[in-house]
């Protein structure tokens, strides 16, 4: 007899949207970098930068949406329900069910996430009668509901038909060692990074000599027309190009301080990676650090 099965929510859709995003981003915000690095300080330039801003922003986010989707599953045994989306987890013990069924099943209409695009529908909206709903769905339609004392969980099984039937069958065979009710949200491991002094003062610490690179070569660069970016084999400055090349500096920085700060939250997780989310953040830290020296460097042969 089948003890448990485990389903996944329909991705590839989902995941081609959300790489194709991510690709568009990545773009614009190359060409936005090419177009920036050869325009003149004024508000030329500060257009090309938007998009650099957009997809410094936007691609992790997405990324992580990517990654959560792609890692997202629903676990269904007699003693219990595992959801699991990403860093968000929710164990819900069989006898805390109240019932299962499909959205279609729902009287009153049933309010969807305000941002939601295919592979992520996911947030908490409310029912007219106060109770509220969480999502982690990769689709809008076709959803099974799982309703509890405290909310309902709206979620999208590749095969719904079968998810119902699994449910109903290991609710009639009852739980054999009930489950402690269990959540950890995102929010759980920022807590748990903020708690390490160790990892606090690295990220705080690379964050303050990105920020300090950035308005450093921000003030500089309307000062001079133009800068040495390295030297001859005699030790000699080389030729000069325009000083609106040295943002290229910061702008690197900063991208390899978010990547080296969101792969390192992910290492977190586990207690057995936590030294090496440490290594990826003072890595962070000590590539801010040989900018700012590099940059100094520029300016002084500039």
């Amino acid at each position: 007899m089948i003890d448990s099965l485990l389903f996944y929510p329909p991705y590839r859709f989902g995941l081609i949207v959300q790489i194709a995003a991510i690709l568009v981003l990545l773009s614009l915000g190359i060409l936005g970098l090419w177009q920036a690095a050869q325009s003149p300080i004024g508000l030329e330039f500060l257009l090309y930068l938007v998009p650099v801003l957009l997809a410094s922003i936007f691609v992790p986010l997405i990324g992580y949406r990517a990654y959560a989707l792609w890692r997202a599953s629903y676990f269904l045994e007699r003693d219990g329900i595992y959801l699991r989306w990403g860093l968000r987890e929710e164990v819900i013990p069989m006898d805390v069910v109240t019932w299962v069924r499909s959205s279609q099943e729902l009287e009153s209409g049933l309010p969807r996430p305000w941002f939601r695009w295919p592979g992520a529908v996911l947030g908490v909206r409310q029912l007219p009668d106060g109770t509220r709903v969480e999502y982690l769905a990769a689709q809008s339609n076709h959803l099974i509901l799982i309703s509890t004392a405290e909310r309902i969980y709206a979620i999208s099984p590749a095969n719904p038909e079968e998810f119902m039937l699994a449910y109903y069958r290991f609710a009639e065979l009852g739980s054999l060692t009930p489950l402690t009710p269990h959540s950890v949200y995102p929010a759980n491991l920022l807590r748990r990074v903020w708690a390490s002094p160790f990892a606090r003062y690295l990220l705080l610490g690379g964050l303050l000599v990105t920020l300090l690179l950035l308005v450093l070569v921000s003030l500089y660069v309307p000062s001079i027309p133009a800068i040495s970016l390295g030297f001859n084999p005699d030790g000699s400055p080389s030729d000069k190009a325009p000083s609106v090349y040295l943002l290229l500096l910061p702008v690197l920085n900063s991208i390899f301080y978010i990547v080296s700060a969101l792969f390192g939250l992910y290492l977190f997780r586990a207690e057995d990676r936590q030294t090496l989310a440490y290594l990826l953040w003072g890595s962070g830290l000590f590539t801010a650090i040989l900018f700012m020296i590099a940059v100094v460097f520029i300016i002084r042969a500039g």
